[in-house]
């Protein structure tokens, strides 16, 4: 059981994100961010 679980935590991985994927996930980023801006500011305010 060690050997499979050492050998697939340390097999290497897919990168994070694909160069193609980068406007997408800023793009959420900054949807995510202004969403909850907005929502706190309606609920504390």
């Amino acid at each position: 059981m060690w050997k499979r679980l050492r050998r697939r935590s340390m097999a290497p991985s897919r990168p994070v994100l694909y160069a193609d994927q980068v406007g997408l996930a800023l793009f959420t980023l900054i949807a995510v961010g202004i969403g909850t801006y907005f929502v706190l500011n309606w609920l504390l305010g």
